[in-house]
C-alpha cells in the first residue's frame, strides 16, 4: 500500500474560515489549552495575536499567497509557542517548497506540542523514511505511542515497516490495534485488507474491504485487496476488471498498474502489457527491470525497434541487467536480422550473467548456434562474391582475347596490323588483288541433246547439284516443270 502523505492544512475552528481542508485531530491527555486543542471541545485553541496572524496567513493560503501564508504561520507559532497547528501548517508549506529541513523541524515542534496530531507524526515519518532514516522514524513512532496510548498513524506507519520487513504478523496486529482505536481509520481498513490478501486469507481480506468501502466506497486501496484475492483464485476476469477500476480511479497507482502488467505478459496480451509498462517507464524511468518487460511487450506486439529502444533503456538504467542484454541478443539476431550487434550483445551477456546461466542455458546455446550460423553465412556470401568477381573478370578477359582473334587483316593474309610484323604501315595503300575466277560448273549428267529453248533470262542455278535421272529412249527430253520454270 502506498503510504498517505497528508499535505493539507489544517485550520482553526474557532472564528477562522477554514483553509484548504479541516482535518481532524486526536486529542492528547496533558495537552495544556493554551494555544494547543481544547479538551472538550477538541478545537485548536491561541492567543488572540496569534488568531489573528493565523487568519491572515490562511486567507494568503486561499489567494495563492503561499509564501505570504507561510511567513503568517511562522508568525503565530512565534506569538503563542503552544500553537501546535501554526507549526504544522508552516511544516507543510515548507516541504512544498521543498525545504525538507525546515519542514522536519517544525513537524517535531508540532508533534512535541500535541502528541495526538497523528498528520504531524505521518508526515514527519515520511519524510524520514523517504530520506533513508528508518531507525529515527521508529523511534518517532514509538516515542509517539509511549505519549499518546491511542496514536494511530503512528501504529499504521510501524505495521508499515513490518509488512516491508516481512513481518506480516506484526503488521497485522498493529493495524488491528488502529482500528480499535479509531474504527473509522480508511487507511487501517486498507493496510489490514491488504495484508490478508497477500496472506491468501480470502474471507477475511474479503470483510475488511467490505467494511472499508462503507466509509470509502469504491476505494482503490480496498480494490486493489480484492483483485489480489481474486488473482489467487485463478480469478483473471475478475482481477483485471478490479485493477483496471483502481487505475481509473487512481492512475498513478504503481502496484495495480504492475500486478496489470504482469496478468497481462503472462496471458500474452501485448498491448494491454505495453501501455501499463509505458506509464510505469515514464513514473519511474529509472526502473531496468519496467524497461525489460516492456522490451518484451513490445517484441510479442511485433514493435521491434522499440523493443530494441527499451532493452537499452533497461540497461542504461542497470549497466549489469544480464537479463536485458540477453533479451537485446535475441531481438538483434531474431528478428532484426544484425548478428554483429547480436554477437555484441551476448558476449555482454557471457561476462555478466552468473556463470550457471551462461553454460547451461538452452536459450543461449541456441544464440550461439545461430550467431555461428549468420557467422558463415557471411563468410560464405563473402566468397561468393569473390568468386564472382573473378570470374567477371576472366569473361571480359576471354571475351577481349576472342574479338582481337576474330579481326581479318584487309589483305586477306589473316593477319592483323596489330600481331603481323611483316604488315604495311597504316598509311599504305594496299595493293588490290585480282578479281578471282568464277567459279567452276560441275559438269552436267549426259543425257540426250534436247532442242535449245528459246533465248530466256535464265537463272542462277543452285549449288546444290541437280538430282540425276537415268536416260530414257525417247523423241525428247522428259518433261520437267523446274527446269521450264
Amino acid at each position: 500500500m502506498r503510504p498517505l502523505h497528508t499535505l493539507s492544512l489544517i485550520a482553526v475552528v474557532t472564528g477562522l474560515g477554514a483553509s484548504s481542508c479541516a482535518t481532524s485531530t486526536t486529542t492528547a491527555v496533558g495537552t495544556t489549552t493554551t494555544g494547543g486543542v481544547d479538551p472538550v471541545t477538541g478545537e485548536p485553541v491561541a492567543s488572540g495575536e496569534a488568531r489573528a496572524a493565523f487568519g491572515d496567513a490562511s486567507n494568503r493560503f486561499k489567494s495563492k499567497d503561499y509564501a505570504g501564508a507561510r511567513a503568517g504561520y511562522e508568525g503565530a507559532a512565534k506569538a503563542d509557542p503552544q500553537f501546535a497547528l501554526a507549526r504544522y501548517n508552516a511544516a507543510v508549506l515548507y516541504e512544498g517548497e521543498g525545504k525538507l529541513e525546515e519542514a522536519k523541524r517544525y513537524y517535531r515542534e508540532a508533534i512535541d506540542i500535541d502528541a495526538g496530531l497523528d498528520v504531524a507524526t505521518n508526515n514527519l515519518g515520511l519524510l524520514l523514511e523517504r530520506s533513508g532514516q528508518l531507525d529515527a522514524a521508529r523511534t518517532l513512532y514509538n516515542e509517539v505511542i509511549e505519549k499518546n496510548p491511542e496514536a494511530v498513524a503512528a501504529r499504521l506507519r510501524m505495521a508499515t515497516l513490518a509488512k516491508a520487513d516481512g513481518d506480516p504478523k506484526t503488521a497485522s496486529r498493529l493495524a488491528r490495534e488502529a482500528l480499535q482505536f479509531d474504527a473509522s481509520s480508511v487507511p487501517a481498513y486498507r493496510l489490514l485488507a491488504r495484508l490478508y490478501a497477500e496472506e491468501k486469507r480470502p474471507q477475511l481480506a474479503r470483510l475488511i474491504a467490505v467494511r472499508g468501502a462503507k466509509l470509502s466506497p469504491d476505494d482503490p486501496e480496498l480494490n486493489y485487496a480484492l483483485a489480489l484475492v481474486a488473482a489467487n483464485e485463478k480469478d483473471v476476469s475478475s482481477a483485471r476488471f478490479l485493477l483496471t477500476k483502481v487505475i481509473e480511479k487512481d492512475p498513478g497507482h504503481v502496484d495495480a498498474r504492475v500486478a496489470l502488467a504482469n496478468m497481462a505478459l503472462s496471458n500474452r496480451d501485448w498491448k494491454t502489457a505495453s501501455q501499463q509498462l509505458e506509464a510505469l517507464s515514464k513514473s519511474d524511468p529509472k526502473n531496468a527491470s519496467v524497461w525489460n518487460n516492456l522490451g518484451l511487450a513490445y517484441k510479442g506486439y511485433g514493435r521491434f525497434d522499440d523493443a530494441k529502444n527499451a532493452y537499452t533503456q533497461a540497461l542504461v538504467a542497470q549497466p549489469d541487467f544480464a537479463e536485458a542484454s540477453l533479451n537485446l541478443g535475441l531481438l538483434e539476431l531474431r528478428h532484426l536480422l544484425n548478428p554483429d550487434a547480436a554477437l555484441v550483445a551476448i558476449t555482454r551477456y557471457r561476462e555478466i550473467a552468473p556463470s550457471p546461466v551462461e553454460s547451461s542455458s538452452e536459450l543461449l546455446v541456441e544464440a550461439n548456434a545461430l550467431i555461428e550460423g549468420r557467422a558463415e553465412e557471411k563468410r560464405m556470401l563473402a566468397e561468393q562474391a569473390k568468386l564472382e568477381e573473378e570470374m567477371k573478370k576472366k569473361a571480359e578477359a576471354d571475351a577481349k582475347a576472342a574479338a582481337n582473334a576474330a579481326v581479318i587483316a584487309p589483305d586477306g593474309t589473316g593477319k592483323t596490323p596489330a600481331t603481323d610484323p611483316d604488315a604495311a604501315p597504316a598509311d599504305t595503300t594496299p595493293t588490290t588483288a585480282a578479281d578471282p575466277a568464277p567459279e567452276a560448273t560441275p559438269p552436267a549428267a549426259a543425257v540426250e541433246p534436247e532442242p535449245e529453248p528459246e533465248p530466256t533470262k535464265k537463272k542462277t542455278p543452285k549449288k546444290t547439284p541437280p538430282k540425276k535421272t537415268p536416260p530414257k529412249k525417247a523423241d525428247g527430253p522428259a518433261k520437267d516443270d523446274n527446269f521450264y520454270d
